[in-house]
């Protein structure tokens, strides 16, 4: 999954549209609105009593009637109060209690879906549930202009009914039973965009689960089993669904009380590291800015305000998911509890702690803030998120999603990178443990998602791992014999980062203080001591330009964690053999644990990368001292490009033949999987397929159209700085160079595999159309000197392959481009799954667009 568009980051905790009417401190109604007239006593319906006659009366936030032999609800509704026919206001939420169970789609157990608020509004005899809207607002005590802001923008009606019974006060009755048996999830729309076909609610086949119908003084939680039917069912579905046709799902639905007053809002602050909830605020003075963000965070209150360390009113609990096993479950407990230093730090007491979740309770309920243990039939993200009030940025219920297999994912790294006999001896080399000190991390980081809080994809790079809000990568370190040493292999606890954001996001201040200011010198302390943010959207893309916002990478220099990255890599690969698999399994299914090992390099040589054609710049805010963006110092883009071209050499390209002679075909009744190298041999392992997919990593890198504009820019402002031209030498120098004709056939077929990619791709940055015109000349003039290039005589073939390829394209342009074969693809490093980052953001079901790409 990314990339992650900004659109998303205010929508971690997803939220939807209100009335500007309900915003806090907005005007009330008009005196003159009159409300609405109670019905009249003759209206020809039944009264409630009557109508309910013998039906299972449920009391709670509203009044709930079952009738289980035809399988309805009832809702009773008070008598509307409103100049609108209001009846009540509510936060309501959609979400799974059951999933589909595959990654790629993204219908997860425990799933949240829209957040919104949402108004009863009786109009004659029709009940309406109407989403106001609040992403255009008016913060204003003139009615009139909250009034012109209001019918400015449309409102959404969710679902309307017919009042069947009513009483002389206004009381009224509604058949609910269509709002709670309707495809509130849009399930099909998630189908369809993971390419698994056409799929339609079956209502014949969907009923509501009265069991699990449940009513509280505050809160409605609701469930329905959903059907839904396909002639042209997916490969993903089919491989997950019992009968790959027919999916049935549990749709939950939470219909919440208004949070109560006194929560206080929070300006965001883009130093600060939180989530921000948006919208625009049109009664703002002129001289602000009509775009306004809220932080996110949940209501956290002193005990005694005047304290600088003080117990609170109400803590935060987070409850771990029963159904995790153990020793899971007790590492779950272990590394989300790692906030509660955070929160001491920030001058809470006892303010937040983990505990297991009590038995029955719901973890869709919104009293409780939920790690879940979700299942799939591939190893995915993990999210981490939950429900805020719209209106205001309060956070009502954290809601952590984790995939039960990471951490065996985890664990068959570590295999790779030590052996299968290590696993479960305890040692500090033990795989298991170093997998359970990964999911404490993977904990405690999403965790900080529901908190509030967003990535920070710079902290690996100072503080000595500042923050768990980093994506961490195994640190194996070398020691002086040459053997690897795990005991630092992740963090622990909280870093100086995840202090900083909890004490910008939830510090109370003594009453008097000026909060604006106070905030501002907690975000200026973090700048004085070097607390560099950056997001996803400086480090996901492979076209990014900051050297230091990577995923998965360690330490201040990319180049020299490149060069380490190599060394631990050709440590594993040189001992690599059959101990490194589990007795008893067979023999062919090394393959997927030797692919993290052979890829091992793989995010640091992408932070590598990002170095050449890099530019160093902060979230700067003016007038707080930060320096201006610059390009990377140029003898370090040095550095990095020649540690990214060592990667392409034969010798780091190569496996030895007793590796090689261990990859065996599958055996009868192990089928294909993702989790494999590709090539050319099927069905035999492909060694020169694997070299291409590794040395596509480096090349397809250097040659993003957005890297090479930034060289052929800084190189025209700064002579000293790198080119285009100099990076394409140097690609082409270690492709074609001095080592081309002085190897052995072995090495030189692997050249000539480098050779192969570097025109590919070579090939395909010249046909982009979205690259510069300096860059495309650039290139085709680097392919005209390749066509023309000599090349040694065992070679002659594959050069004369080449200059066809070059000819054919220069003369036809990218018509025929498109159609050439591309390098093999490497398995998946990252979660499978991850959403393709052309979808637009409203193509994204709002619990992925609000919750971490996190493996």
């Amino acid at each position: 999954m990314n990339w992650m568009p900004s659109a998303l980051k205010s929508s971690l905790f997803a939220f939807c549209l209100v009335a500007p009417s309900l915003v806090p401190g907005a005007a009330a109604a008009p005196a003159a609105a009159k409300p609405a007239a109670a019905p009249a006593a003759d209206s020809g319906l039944p009264t409630v009593a009557k109508a309910t006659a013998g039906l299972d009366r449920r009391e709670g936030l509203l009044n709930l009637h079952y009738d289980r032999q035809k399988g309805k609800v009832w809702l009773e509704l008070p008598p509307a109060s409103g100049p609108r026919g209001e009846v009540g206001t509510f936060i309501y939420v959609e979400s799974l209690r059951t999933g589909l169970g595959s990654n790629p789609v993204g219908l997860d157990r425990g799933q949240l879906g829209s957040t919104r608020l949402v108004t009863l509004r009786r109009m004659g005899g029709r009940l309406l549930l109407e989403q106001p809207n609040l992403k255009f607002r008016a913060r204003s005590e003139n009615a009139d202009e909250l009034q012109a802001v209001r019918e400015s923008f449309a409102t959404s009606v969710l679902w309307a009914g017919d009042v069947t019974a009513q009483d002389p006060d206004g009381r009224a009755l509604v058949d609910f039973t269509s709002f709670l048996v309707r495809d509130a999830h849009d399930l099909p729309r998630s189908m369809r965009l993971a390419g698994q076909g056409s799929w339609s609610l079956d209502p014949a086949r969907s009923a509501v689960d009265f069991e699990n119908c449940l009513s509280f003084p505050k809160n409605l939680e609701l469930e329905a089993l959903l059907t839904y039917t396909s002639s042209d069912p997916g490969a993903l579905v089919r491989e997950t669904a019992p009968t790959g046709s027919v999916v049935s799902v549990t749709q939950h639905h939470s219909l919440i009380a208004l949070p109560e007053p006194g929560y206080q809002t929070r300006e965001f602050d883009p130093r600060a590291g939180s989530y921000s909830l948006d919208f625009m605020d049109y009664a703002a003075p002129l001289d602000a800015p009509v775009e306004t963000k809220l932080v996110a965070r949940f209501r956290l209150e002193k005990t005694d305000p005047t304290a600088a360390r003080s117990t609170v009113k109400k803590p935060i609990i987070f409850y771990v998911d029963p159904g995790a096993p153990e020793p899971v479950r007790t590492a779950l407990v272990e590394g989300a509890g790692w906030w509660r230093e955070a929160f001491d730090k920030a001058g809470f007491v006892d303010a937040y702690r983990v505990e297991l979740l009590p038995p029955g309770a719901h973890p869709l309920d919104v009293r409780y803030n939920v790690i879940q243990w979700v299942h799939r039939s591939t190893r995915g993200w993990s999210y981490g998120g939950g429900m805020i009030d719209p209106r205001t940025g309060e956070i009502l219920k954290g809601h952590v999603t984790l995939g039960s297999l990471r951490v065996r994912q985890d664990r068959l790294l570590f295999e790779g990178l030590t052996d299968a006999e290590r696993t479960g001896k305890g040692g500090p080399d033990d795989p298991i443990q170093l997998s359970l000190w990964r999911i404490r991390q993977l904990a405690a980081h999403e965790v900080g998602h529901a908190l509030g809080l967003n990535h920070n994809f710079a902290a690996s790079t100072y503080g000595g791992r500042a923050s768990v809000m980093d994506y961490p990568a195994p640190l194996v370190k070398l020691t002086t014999d040459g053997q690897m040493d795990f005991s630092e292999t992740y963090g622990t606890g909280m870093g100086e980062w995840d202090v900083h954001s909890i004490r910008f996001a939830y510090s109370q201040f003594p009453p008097g203080t000026d909060e604006a200011f106070a905030l501002d010198a907690i975000a200026r302390e973090g700048v004085g001591r070097g607390y560099l943010f950056l997001t996803d959207e400086d480090a996901r893309g492979l076209g990014s330009a900051h050297p230091r916002a990577h995923l998965w990478d360690n330490g201040p220099d990319p180049a020299e964690g490149l060069r380490h990255a190599m060394k631990v890599r050709g440590l594993a690969l040189g001992r690599f053999g059959e101990k490194n698999l589990a007795p008893g399994r067979p023999l062919s299914l090394i393959q997927e644990v030797l692919a993290p090992v052979y890829f091992h390099h793989r995010y640091q040589l992408e932070a590598a990368v990002k170095v050449v054609g890099g530019l160093e710049y902060t979230y700067a805010v003016r007038g707080d001292g930060q320096p201006a963006s610059r390009p990377v110092d140029a003898e370090w883009q040095r550095r990095a490009l020649s540690a990214v071209l060592a990667t392409l050499s034969p010798e780091a390209l190569d496996l030895p033949d007793p590796l090689i002679a261990l990859l065996l075909p599958r055996p009868s009744g192990y089928l294909p999987n993702r989790e494999l190298f590709k090539g050319w041999t099927d069905p035999t392992f492909d060694p020169l397929g694997a070299a291409g997919a590794a040395a596509d990593m480096a090349v397809l890198g250097l040659l993003q159209p957005e890297r090479a504009a930034r060289l052929v820019d800084f190189h025209r402002r700064d002579p000293k700085m790198p080119g285009l031209d100099e990076v394409l030498d140097g690609l082409v120098g270690a492709a074609f160079g001095t080592g081309a004709g002085k190897e052995t056939e072995r090495q030189a077929e692997l050249r000539r595999t480098v050779q192969w990619v570097v025109v590919r791709r070579l090939i395909d940055l010249s046909a982009n159309a979205n690259a510069s015109p300096g860059v495309r000349a650039r290139v085709d003039a680097q392919l005209a000197a390749l066509a023309r290039r000599p090349g040694p005589n065992d070679a002659l073939a594959h050069r004369e392959f080449l200059a066809r390829e070059i000819g054919r394209y220069l003369d036809r342009r990218a018509q025929e481009a498109t159609a050439r074969p591309a390098p093999p693809e490497a398995p998946p490093g990252q979660p499978i799954g991850m959403p393709d980052p052309a979808w637009a953001p409203e193509s994204l079901p709002e619990p992925l667009a609000g919750c971490s790409w996190e493996p």
